[in-house]
């Protein structure tokens, strides 16, 4: 089986193993390029993977890892010269490198990586009460008792119709001469329930807050297009226009963090010495 070596340019993407497996199936060496700032991430990811082999930037600049990538990948063909090599990066600026690459015969590619995004979880509703209407008791009267023996048949009321009927008892009638009064009970109807008001609209979720960083993203990217043809168009001038627009006492770390951001928002990209502005 013929060798394959994965080339990842750390700072420009971020893959995970899974990910290089459906990238470049079947790989048997990965070769991490990684700056400062992903040294704890790539010891994660190299962990004690024995086919992964971590190199780490020395130097400074915009374009030093990508010299390294070049390198390395002329010290891998040398050293096996039927190997497929696979740089994994979105920077298009490779691509001349490995197009002379297979005109000398090496099978030689270039492969992009997009993260996946993750899908936000949609807001669980509210459930609205449920109403159960409570059917109102019937109220029965009581038989009375008619003065002088003579017993009158008294008919019970009808029951209004109600979800909760209220019942009160009647007060006890005075002792009669000859029979006891019997008072029936009255049915209290109850007063109609308030018609129920509608829900107040919910107020608007406020607008994403948006970083200093992604402010100072914006003001340099608005910067470049107002300039127009003369922008800087070779590297050296183009970083120092970008660490003047970033202001006295940028260091050349945030000046590379800005150029990376610029490449991965497709603002810019290189082409050995010369510079691209522009969507890829």
């Amino acid at each position: 089986m013929k060798e394959l070596h994965v080339l990842v340019d750390y700072e420009n993407v971020q893959p995970s193993l899974e990910a290089l497996a459906k990238l470049a199936p079947g790989f048997t060496d990965v070769w991490l390029f990684y700056g400062p700032h992903q040294a704890k991430q790539a010891q994660a990811f190299a962990g004690s993977n024995e086919w992964v082999t971590l190199v780490p930037r020395s130097g400074k600049g915009s374009n030093a890892l990508d010299f390294h990538i070049a390198f390395y990948l002329g010290y891998v063909a040398a050293k096996h010269p039927d190997a497929q090599l696979v740089v994994v990066a979105n920077d298009r600026g490779y691509d001349p490198m490995l197009a002379h690459a297979r005109m000398l015969k090496f099978n030689a590619r270039r492969v992009g990586y997009k993260a996946p995004v993750a899908k936000k979880a949609a807001p669980v509703k509210s459930a609205e009460p449920i109403v159960v209407a409570v059917p109102a008791k019937k109220t029965v009267a009581k038989k009375a008792v008619a003065k002088k023996g003579v017993t009158k048949q008294v008919a019970p009321k009808p029951a209004v119709p109600a979800k909760v009927a209220v019942v009160k008892k009647a007060p006890a009638a005075k002792k009669a001469p000859v029979a006891k009064k019997a008072a029936a009970k009255k049915a209290v109807v109850p007063k109609p329930a308030k018609a129920a008001q509608p829900a107040k609209p919910s107020k608007p979720s406020p607008a994403p807050q948006v970083t200093p960083e992604a402010k100072i993203l914006a003001r340099i990217q608005k910067g470049f297009i107002k300039m127009g043809s003369k922008a800087p168009q070779k590297v050296k001038p183009f970083l120092r226009h970008v660490g003047a627009l970033l202001g006295k006492g940028s260091t050349a770390e945030q000046v590379d963090a800005m150029v990376a951001k610029l490449e991965a928002a497709g603002s810019v990209w290189f082409i050995g010495d010369e510079v691209v502005y522009g969507r890829k």
